[in-house]
């Protein structure tokens, strides 16, 4: 009898298996589109942190730093998503909004530390 049961439970498994995970999977086409959102974003996240560390400014700052600037160009790609969007959205502040009434040392010191996270986040993905 206990076989019976156990080979009936197993026989529905198998066959209610497949119907059931049609109710919980997303749509091809949207994970698909999500995916392509997804890597659009971090495309343009990582274009604008490219223009902000070609600006002089960071240039200087690198340099009075120690860090090279072309190892510094190359380290936002490993980064997450969400710290990737996060330097971009601060380097998109500066350059929008550029000094905002600071005086150019405080705009300097600005772009310092924006340089000091993208070292350190990248430090600590690897």
């Amino acid at each position: 009898m206990r076989m019976r049961v156990a080979v009936l439970g197993v026989a529905s498994l198998l066959l209610a298996g497949p119907g059931l995970a049609d109710d919980h999977l997303v749509p091809a086409e949207r994970a698909g589109a999500d995916l392509r959102a997804v890597a659009i974003s971090r495309q343009a996240d990582l274009a604008t942190l490219d223009r902000f560390l070609s600006t002089p400014q960071a240039g200087r700052a690198a340099t009075s730093l120690g860090v090279d600037l072309r190892t510094l160009k190359s380290a936002p790609a490993a980064l997450s998503d969400a710290e990737l969007r996060d330097l971009a959205a601060r380097s998109s502040a500066l350059g929008t909004d550029p000094a905002a009434g600071l005086s150019h040392d405080v705009d300097q010191l600005l772009v310092v530390f924006l340089i000091v996270a993208i070292v350190i986040l990248v430090i600590k993905a690897v």
